[in-house]
């Protein structure tokens, strides 16, 4: 077995890099401050000059969400026919209009509702759906129904956007495993659980050479800052190094220097995915220049017992988001930030046996923030007028959603992210 010393005195390949377990996750401790600034001149760290005002949220709901208990279409016949005991009573509902109610849990979504900052898009799906769950996240997370498409769709808008500005906080995800709509080319990409927890851990191994291995990473980047000899000495290998391992440890010092002064100006429930939105709060706040950030919550997969499950899952998430925008409307910055709420598909419209719903294909999703035009969009699928499967027919490509983000909140063209052009909804002001 290799000992520190015989690893350490070969060059740095990017092979070995990742083979020997040089990852970036949250951890509990911080390299000390003594040892940051003998090693590394913070003044050259990377960090945003002025705070976005462009955040996008993205907030997946896990498992497959019943939109029909979610968004209801309360007049329709066809909705209590097809559900005898899992149809909800219009008059527990908040409604939104004549035809369609919010879930009684979604009090917080209602009163953003009510104060015309979310849209209801109806019908979201795609041509041909596929009902397994890992095939038809993969679908939504690449913005492709092409399985050779190993790219997100978040990644590609990063590689569009990541010259129009430098910060190593462009896009988090708040989280342990960074999802498939984060994958790019060449935009790094740090996941934390919190802020105090985020730190750079190196091979576990080799506890004691620690500092060592993290010195020599900053030593291979200072020497391709003093010529080309060195870099064709290294080749790509270098560039890998200085391009990833660099920003992973200057992401830690950014942090450290900016965020630790975030202040909450609401009470969060005490919920995961409320101290996930928090987190997010605090990267916002904290002038980090983050536009993207990545969230995930689960456990909506009802096959059995949807009632008890979906009421208190939508009650967490409306609780967090009402939190979310509240801390943000406290630090006057949450004009600037829209959240995306999605799911990988509906259920069924016919409720099953066990008093739950089987996977379904198209399902409602949301846009809350302040460039938003609250409203609903789009036309709900018939309940009647089913595919050969039974399930709804979809409405609204999801990559419209998209398109609608990628060019309203960021200026970018739609077709150099998603690869075509799809219907862009007016759900921006």
């Amino acid at each position: 077995m290799p000992t520190d010393e015989t690893f350490l005195d070969r060059p740095l390949g990017r092979r070995t890099l990742i083979r020997r377990g040089i990852a970036f996750v949250s951890t509990a401790a911080l390299m000390p401050p003594a040892f940051v600034r003998a090693v590394f001149d913070e003044a050259s760290v990377a960090s945003a000059a002025e705070a976005p005002r462009r955040v996008l949220v993205i907030l997946q709901l896990g498992g497959g969400n019943d939109g029909l208990n979610t968004v209801v279409p309360y007049r329709d016949g066809a909705y209590h026919d097809a559900r005898r005991q899992l149809g909800l009573n219009p008059e527990s509902l908040l409604h939104l209009n004549d035809e369609f109610a919010l879930h009684p849990k979604l009090t917080g979504i209602k009163e953003l509702y009510d104060q015309q900052r979310v849209a209801v898009v109806l019908g979201a799906g795609y041509p041909h759906p596929n009902r397994s769950h890992f095939r038809a996240m993969d679908i939504w997370h690449t913005g492709s129904t092409d399985e050779r498409v190993y790219t997100g769709w978040l990644g590609r808008l990063l590689d569009a956007t990541r010259y129009e500005q430098r910060a190593l906080w462009h896009a988090a995800n708040v989280g342990a495993d960074e999802p498939l709509s984060l994958k790019s080319t060449s935009s790094f990409v740090p996941s934390l659980a919190s802020v105090p927890a985020y730190a750079l851990q190196v091979d576990p191994q080799f506890p004691r050479q620690a500092d060592r291995r993290i010195t020599d990473w900053l030593r291979l980047y200072r020497q391709q800052a003093e010529g080309m000899a060195r870099q064709a000495e290294y080749g790509g290998q270098l560039a890998f190094v200085s391009e990833t391992g660099l920003e992973a440890y200057e992401s830690t010092v950014d942090l450290r220097r900016n965020a630790t002064g975030y202040q909450a100006k609401t009470e969060y429930p005490r919920t995961p995915l409320a101290s996930a939105l928090q987190t997010v709060a605090g990267l916002v706040v904290s002038n980090l220049g983050t536009t993207i950030a990545y969230v995930t919550t689960g456990g909506f997969d009802t096959h059995a017992g949807q009632s008890g499950t979906q009421d208190r899952l939508l009650g967490v998430v409306s609780d967090a988001v009402r939190a979310f925008y509240a801390d943000l409307d406290g630090h006057g910055l949450s004009d600037g930030v829209t959240t995306l709420g999605w799911t990988e598909f509906g259920r069924r419209v016919r409720q099953n046996g066990s008093g739950g719903t089987d996977h379904g294909t198209a399902t409602p999703t949301f846009l809350i923030g302040g460039h938003v035009r609250g409203g609903i969009y789009g036309e709900q699928p018939s309940l009647t007028r089913l595919d050969r499967n039974g399930d709804l027919q979809f409405t609204t490509d999801f990559r419209s959603i998209y398109a609608t983000i990628i060019s309203g909140l960021f200026g970018t063209d739609p077709a150099d992210v998603l690869g075509a052009r799809y219907p862009v909804l007016p759900v921006f002001a």
